[in-house]
């Protein structure tokens, strides 16, 4: 065989290696694909950060499985069609995606896309996908093509009509839009209310009534059924949205008898010694109501110190605000006194230098006129010099002191912010403290009356009905305090845990508080002072461009 030919089998097989997402694969189609920007500009220093890449395609790559694509976590549109893909995975830390291309590939399930949750445009395009599912969750998709599949089936379309944003649906080339007994555009157009183009053609009204008229009895059905999960959805989203601002005051699962309740998940041994009944049960409730009182106080304190707290964050927020439209206001009239000079300064060099074009200005000597000219000029330039550096001054002195006001702003307000979290701490820390006392005299408590039960029972020939975990206490009278130990124990770890996580999780609010402010004026100060030095530079680059042709002669 040829070297030429053992050249070109050796390509052949290279073509059909299957493709791995690695670095390098989504390097090198960055740099092919000229991504602008940030990205862009990065790429082109050879220091590109995958982090900082929002948009990327890997087509042709014959990849076979989706993987390694965490690294690029502010990605935003991402197409990985025409490869070798059996199984749609390993997405979920992408949550800023928006739009995701699959089309062509192997895929024969549509599954794992529930983080999507900003996914706006989907296509399945050409897979091998049987039935609609696992998409309901996707509430602000737009876009959706399963078009050539091998969906078979109208069930799954109706969870369609929870994504209310819902535009654009392409299903043709399937099975079931093969079935002339049953028009799937009209169906479509029946069932999804929301939904405007099939197939990319605007749905008709008429096509919606004539659907209304041939599905009616299946709408029935459908909204029958979906009227209960919308009672659930709404209940499970209230929840979520209660557990979000609950977060917010660290008071999260403290609004009812969640606390309580996790108290005994978990825990045969408070199993057992509940298990003899109504007294033991009566306790138990008691403690319940006990629990429940002291967390609905921590939880109220919690309430109403998120408000104090937001209170005092846009108090900060009014006065650091102020404080910047006095120093923007300040600067303001600064830039226009000099914007005003320098359009004189700069006419009157441009007028100067102007009267000395064509003039001799290499001899030693210069004739009356000219040398006015050019001690005018001086004047001139001096002038623009002075202008220069008292605006500099001015501008950087305003800034500065925004910038130390802001500062001791902060310091204020961190000691303000901290003080008011240390209290809730203090009167919560004080609510947990009575919970555990509460959990003592519970566990003390049901054991004087378990050891009355299995007393009793034994002293009445009963033995045999004590339940299996308590018939140790006949030999040993130290099983159920052995047992009340344990299960007091996890308790309180129970107890304690969710003490330091209040605990925790409110200073470490006030820390990243804190610290965003600071970070967040420092690089504002920056980017002023920059934007100071930026501005008069530019000035002063223009004003020197008007002295290019005598700028040999002027005085240093």
């Amino acid at each position: 065989m040829g070297e030429s030919a053992l050249a070109t089998d050796s390509s052949f097989n290279k073509e059909l290696e299957p493709g791995v997402i690695s670095n390098e694969m989504l390097t090198k189609a960055i740099l092919e694909q000229g991504h602008k920007g940030e990205a862009g500009r990065l790429a082109q220093l050879n220091q590109l950060h995958l982090e900082t890449v929002t948009v990327i395609r890997l087509e042709f790559q014959n990849i076979l499985k989706i993987d390694h694509l965490w690294v690029m976590k502010n990605l935003e549109v991402l197409s990985l069609s025409f490869n070798k893909i059996d199984k749609i995975e390993n997405l979920s830390r992408l949550p800023k995606l928006k739009e995701l291309n699959l089309s062509f590939n192997f895929i024969e399930k549509i599954e794992n896309l529930d983080k999507l949750e900003n996914l706006r445009i989907l296509s399945l395009y050409g897979n091998r996908i049987r039935r609609i599912e696992n998409i309901d969750k996707l509430e602000r998709l737009v876009i959706l093509s399963v078009g050539r599949n091998t969906i078979n089936t109208l069930d799954g379309l109706e969870r369609l009509r929870f994504l209310k944003d819902l535009r654009s649906l392409n299903l043709a080339e399937n099975p079931i839009a093969q079935d002339t007994g049953k028009p799937l555009r009209l169906y479509l157009a029946t069932l999804l209310p929301q939904l405007k183009y099939y197939e990319y053609v605007l749905i008709r009204p008429a096509e919606r009534d004539a659907g209304k008229d041939k599905f009616q009895r299946e709408l029935i059905d459908i909204l029958e059924h979906e009227r209960i999960e919308i009672i659930e959805r709404t209940n499970a989203a209230k929840e979520r949205d209660d557990e979000i601002r609950l977060s917010k005051s660290f008071v999260e699962h403290l609004n009812g008898h969640q606390l309580f309740e996790s108290l005994f998940q978990g825990d045969p041994e408070g199993a057992a010694l509940l298990s003899i009944g109504a007294e033991a049960v009566d306790l138990k409730n008691d403690y319940r109501n006990e629990a429940y009182s002291f967390t609905q106080n921590i939880y109220k304190m919690g309430l109403e110190q998120q408000e104090k707290r937001q209170a005092e964050i846009e108090l900060y927020d009014r006065c650091i605000r102020d404080e910047r439209k006095k120093a923007q206001l300040m600067g303001q009239k600064i830039i226009n006194n000099f914007l005003d000079s320098f359009k004189n300064l700069y006419k009157l060099a441009k007028e100067i230098v102007a009267g000395l074009k064509g003039r001799d200005l290499n001899s030693k000597t210069y004739n009356a006129e000219t040398e006015k000219l050019l001690d005018d000029l001086n004047l001139c330039k001096s002038g623009f010099n002075s202008l220069f550096e008292d605006t500099w001054h001015t501008l950087m002195g305003i800034e500065m002191q925004l910038f130390e006001r802001t500062e001791e702003g902060n310091s204020t307000f961190e000691n303000t912010i901290k003080e008011m979290t240390n209290e809730f701490i203090e009167m919560a820390q004080g609510q947990f403290v009575l919970l555990r006392e509460a959990e003592i005299n519970f566990s003390d408590a049901l054991v004087d009356t378990v050891q009355q039960f299995v007393t009793f029972k034994a002293a009445s020939g009963q033995a045999d009905q004590l339940p299996d975990a308590l018939k140790e206490s006949l030999d040993d009278k130290d099983v159920i305090s052995n047992m009340a130990a344990g299960m007091r124990d996890q308790h309180m770890q129970q107890i304690d845990a969710r003490e330091d996580k209040l605990i925790t999780r409110s200073r470490n609010w006030v820390k990243e508080l804190c610290d965003d402010l600071q970070n967040s004026e420092i690089k504002r100060n920056r980017a002023k002072v920059l934007e100071i030095t930026y501005f008069l530079d530019q000035h002063r680059q223009s004003f020197m461009s008007a002295l290019d042709e005598v700028a040999s002669k002027l005085e240093v």
